[in-house]
C-alpha cells in the first residue's frame, strides 16, 4: 500500500528527509500541498558558523581595501579627454559627432603639411614697384613675400630686358613672368603676349594662375592640342590679348592665318628644356619667325646645358642671366632616399609606403603600360582613392583627375613622365620613383613635385641592379650621393 503524499521523504541537498512522525498530522498541523512542502525545505534558514571577530591593534588605521583596477573598455559612454576625438561624447548625435571627427582629422593633417623650411625671404612685392591694382590682388590671393627667382627677374622685366632664367623646380618661376606682363598691361607698354609651353597641362595651370589677377580688360585664351580646335577658333575671335599655347597647335593655327603674331610684345618659353627634350626645336624656330615686330623674350629653364643657351641666343642675343643656385640640384627641402630591390619585391614594399604616408602620394613609372599595369594590381588589391595619367588618357579626363588630386579626392597619382612636369599640386608629402628615370633630367622634374615653395618632402626611389648605370648619371647630374636605407621601415 502506498503512503499518503504527505508522509513521503523529500530530497534535500542530496539526501532523503525523514518525517518527524511518518503518517500522522499534529492537532494544529494543517495538510500541507507539495509546492508549499518544498518551499518551507528550501528556504530554511541555514545557521552560519560562528566566526571571531578581528581584532586590530590599537596604533593601526583603519585602511581601506583597494579594488583591483580594470581597465574600461572603450565605449561611446566615456567622457572624452582633452584633445581627444570627440566621436565619444554622447551628448552629441551620431553624425555630428563623426563630422567632428572627420574634420579634426583634416585639421591635424593641414597641420603637418603647413611645416616649411624657410630658406630665403625675399623683398615684399610691395618692393618690387608693380601696379597698385596687381599688389591689390597679390593680397588678396595671400601673395605678400617674393621668392629668390621672383625678386630677381621681375625688376629685369619690368625694365624691359630680355631674361635667361633658370632655377630648380618649385622656386615662383610662373609668377616670375606673369607678374611682369600683367603690369605692363596695367600700364599700357604691351598689346598682345604669348606664352609657349611644353605640354597641355603647364598651360592648363599658367591659365589658372592667369585668372587669378586678370580682369575683363585682360583676355587670355589657350591653344592647346588634344581638344576642340572649333572651340578655340571661336576664343580666338574675341581677339584675347593673351596667349597660352603648345609649339605644335599654335603653328597649326598660324599655317590657317587664324593667329598673326605681327603685334606680339612679350614672349615667353616656358620649360625651354623640356621644349628642346620634345622635339618642338623646329617649331619653335618658325613660330620665331612670325614675331616680326619688337618684342620682350623670356625664356626659363629648370636645367642649365649648352642646348637651351643656344636656344636663348637665337631669340635674343641681349639677354640677362639669371641663375639661381645650382640649375641640376634638387631643392634642400627634399629628403633623398633610395631603396635597392629586386623586380618581386617591389610592389609589396609600394603597397606598405602607400598604407603607412597619409598625405598624397606621386608614383612615376618609365612607360604608360607600366603605369596602367600598377594602377590596375593596386586597385584588385582593394586600393582605393587612387588614379592614374598618361598621355594615352584624353585631355578633359586627365584635367579631372588632375583636379581631384588637387582638392584631395585622390590621394595616389601613378603617372609617366608626361606628369613629372607642370602639375602644380600643393601638399605633395611623397614622391615614389618605381623605376630610375631613362633620363638623368627627369628625375630633377619628379623629385620637383613635392617640397615645393619651402615645404618639405620625401623622394623614395627603387633601384636593381640592372638600373645602376641610370643611377650613377642621375647622382653625377645632382652632383650628390643619395642616401640608401636597409628596408622600407626605414622611410616611415
Amino acid at each position: 500500500m502506498n503512503e499518503p503524499y504527505e508522509t513521503k521523504a523529500y530530497q534535500t541537498c542530496g539526501g532523503w528527509a525523514e518525517p518527524e512522525k511518518p503518517g500522522i498530522l499534529s492537532k494544529n498541523e494543517q495538510p500541507m500541498s507539495l509546492l508549499k512542502r518544498i518551499k518551507k525545505i528550501f528556504n530554511k534558514p541555514t545557521t552560519p558558523a560562528p566566526q571571531q571577530p578581528k581584532t586590530t591593534p590599537p596604533t593601526a588605521k583603519p585602511t581601506e581595501q583597494k579594488q583591483k583596477h580594470t581597465p574600461r573598455p572603450e565605449s561611446r559612454n566615456r567622457k572624452p579627454y582633452k584633445n581627444q576625438d570627440k566621436r565619444y561624447d554622447t551628448n552629441k548625435p551620431k553624425e555630428q559627432r563623426d563630422t567632428i571627427y572627420k574634420q579634426q582629422q583634416k585639421k591635424q593633417r593641414s597641420l603637418q603639411k603647413e611645416t616649411t623650411i624657410v630658406e630665403h625671404k625675399g623683398k615684399p612685392f610691395s618692393n618690387l614697384n608693380l601696379h597698385p591694382d596687381l599688389l591689390k590682388k597679390l593680397a588678396e590671393n595671400k601673395f605678400v613675400i617674393s621668392t629668390n627667382v621672383q625678386e630677381k627677374s621681375v625688376p629685369a622685366a619690368i625694365d624691359g630686358k630680355n631674361i635667361f632664367c633658370s632655377s630648380e623646380t618649385g622656386s615662383g618661376k610662373t609668377l616670375s613672368f606673369l607678374l611682369p606682363m600683367i603690369h605692363k598691361f596695367y600700364n599700357n607698354q604691351i598689346d598682345q603676349a604669348l606664352i609657349l609651353c611644353p605640354t597641355r597641362e603647364i598651360a592648363i595651370q599658367i591659365q589658372k594662375n592667369l585668372q587669378l589677377f586678370s580682369d575683363e580688360n585682360m583676355t587670355s585664351a589657350l591653344v592647346i592640342g588634344g581638344t576642340n580646335m572649333e572651340l578655340q577658333k571661336l576664343e580666338l575671335r574675341k581677339y584675347p590679348k593673351i596667349l597660352v599655347a603648345t609649339p605644335g597647335r599654335l603653328l597649326d593655327m598660324l599655317n590657317t592665318g587664324y593667329i598673326w603674331l605681327n603685334y606680339t610684345n612679350y614672349v615667353v618659353l616656358d620649360e625651354a628644356d623640356r621644349m628642346l627634350d620634345m622635339g618642338f626645336e623646329e617649331d619653335l624656330i618658325k613660330i620665331h619667325s612670325h614675331l616680326s615686330g619688337q618684342h620682350q623674350t623670356l625664356l626659363f629653364s629648370a636645367t642649365l646645358f649648352p642646348q637651351i643657351k643656344k636656344m636663348a641666343k637665337r631669340y635674343a642675343s641681349d639677354y640677362e642671366e639669371i641663375i639661381i643656385g645650382n640649375p641640376t640640384s634638387v631643392a634642400t627641402s627634399v629628403e633623398h632616399v633610395l631603396l635597392q630591390l629586386k623586380s618581386d619585391q617591389k610592389m609589396s614594399v609600394l603597397k606598405y609606403l602607400i598604407q603607412r604616408n597619409p598625405g598624397k602620394i606621386m608614383i612615376f613609372f618609365n612607360t604608360i603600360r607600366d603605369t596602367q599595369r600598377m594602377t590596375q594590381l593596386l586597385r584588385r588589391q582593394g586600393a582605393r582613392d587612387i588614379e592614374c595619367i598618361h598621355s594615352k588618357i584624353d585631355q578633359s579626363a586627365r584635367e579631372s583627375i588632375i583636379s581631384a588630386f588637387r582638392e584631395n579626392k585622390i590621394k595616389v597619382l601613378l603617372g609617366s613622365d608626361i606628369a613629372a612636369r607642370g602639375i602644380d599640386v600643393p601638399n605633395v608629402e611623397m614622391v615614389i620613383n618605381y623605376d630610375i628615370p631613362n633620363n638623368a633630367e627627369e628625375y630633377i622634374h619628379r623629385v620637383g613635385r613635392t617640397g615645393r615653395a619651402g615645404k618639405t618632402g620625401i623622394a623614395v626611389s627603387f633601384y636593381d641592379d640592372v638600373e645602376k648605370r641610370k643611377l650613377e648619371a642621375v647622382e653625377k647630374l645632382i652632383d650628390c650621393k643619395i642616401k640608401r636605407v636597409n628596408n622600407e621601415r626605414d622611410i616611415i
